[in-house]
């Protein structure tokens, strides 16, 4: 069976991602590229990986079919561009893009090297998520019209103070405004809609917590779609509370879906003509909506890095390559997940005005 012979550019942030191609058939782990022989000596051991390079270009000069780029934030679409250039198909880490420049940028490498670009938002292919993605397609929730997610999570006491070590999540993160890590929370629900973001309005409610940082401790993003559907994405930066990553609500004119606030909530939902009105089922009961690669999944990888659903996010890339299709989160898809947040940034420093968010075509 022919397989997809993919190198990971960077075996920080890329290890998780890496390990779980052992679960892609159709994924063969070819090399491993790190600034750090440390980080790549320990990598290459663990993953039996014997093809190492501290150099990016020797790595795209070898025989590898496709790059994994999993470098730091501001550098993807550098190394995304790369790697198009020197005929290599894409799987790129989020963000796409750090600005609507690079987003351009990236948007006609694409296109002019006629090879494939899917970005790797796990968010997308969480287990949870499959069963209500599954349920929306298939006709349950009726016509969506409301969606909404919440990113809360304390950062101060992790991240390092700009003047001292550089970080992405320092410099991309704490010392810009709006949400520049939007794709976590927007990915699943422009699945789910169908349809990209036209324009966005930020607020924030300034610092209260890091003297040094420009992000809001908290800020919110009302989104519109192209027809008119509201989405709430709410990004708590340094507050002083328990994280939660991954909730999200939605509504439909049929059903509607809750992700747990706590570890002791379930996924809840409800759906018209077969949950009791006034009462939630929990997600569960619904589970043959699982996706094929879900249902599938063996038990032992099901606590695998992004929950196991990484494996199938590979297993999606190399098929895209390997039948010529087109990938399930494209160039398009990557930038349409992106952009609403970069605007973001704009509204907030314009105190909240309406932006438009450019469409990518």
């Amino acid at each position: 069976m022919k397989k997809v012979r993919i190198g990971v550019l960077g075996v920080g942030r890329g290890a998780g991602l890496a390990r779980s191609a052992r679960l892609a058939p159709s994924v063969e782990l070819a090399a491993l590229c790190d600034m750090s022989e440390e980080r790549l000596a320990k990598a290459s051991a663990t993953m039996g990986v014997q093809a190492t390079y501290t150099s990016y270009e020797a790595m795209l000069d070898s025989d590898v079919d496709a790059v994994l780029v999993a470098s730091p934030m501001p550098l993807h679409v550098k190394h995304a561009v790369q790697a198009l250039r020197a005929g290599k198909h894409v799987l790129s880490e989020v963000t796409a893009a750090t600005s609507i420049e690079e987003c351009w940028e990236l948007f006609e490498a694409v296109r002019d090297s006629g090879l494939k670009y899917m970005l790797a938002e796990n968010y997308c292919y969480m287990r949870p998520w499959s069963i209500v993605l599954n349920m929306v397609r298939a006709g349950l929730f009726g016509e969506l019209y409301y969606g909404e997610s919440d990113q809360l999570q304390d950062f101060a006491s992790r991240l390092p103070h700009p003047d001292t070590v550089a970080n992405w999540r320092t410099s991309e993160l704490a010392m810009r405004k709006g949400h520049q890590y939007i794709t976590h929370d927007l990915g699943p629900l422009y699945q789910a809609f169908g349809e990209r973001v036209r324009q966005v309005v930020c607020l924030g409610s300034g610092q209260h917590h890091v003297s040094w940082a420009k992000a809001d401790d908290t800020c919110v993003v009302l989104c519109e779609t192209e027809s008119g559907k509201l989405i709430r994405i709410r990004l708590d930066f340094f507050s002083r509370r328990p994280n939660n990553y991954e909730y999200y609500g939605l509504q439909g004119t049929k059903a509607c879906y809750e992700a747990p606030r706590t570890p002791e909530e379930p996924h809840r939902i409800h759906v018209e003509g077969q949950t009791p009105p006034g009462t939630w089922q929990n997600l569960w009961e619904y589970d043959q909506y699982l996706s094929e690669g879900w249902k599938k999944m063996p038990a032992d990888a099901i606590n695998d890095h992004y929950d196991g659903g990484a494996s199938l996010m590979l297993e999606d890339f190399a098929r895209c390559i390997l039948d010529d299709t087109r990938p399930p989160i494209d160039v398009v898809d990557a930038l349409n997940m992106t952009a609403p947040g970069l605007m973001s940034e704009i509204s907030r420093e314009r105190g909240g005005v309406p932006v438009e968010v450019p469409e990518f075509k």
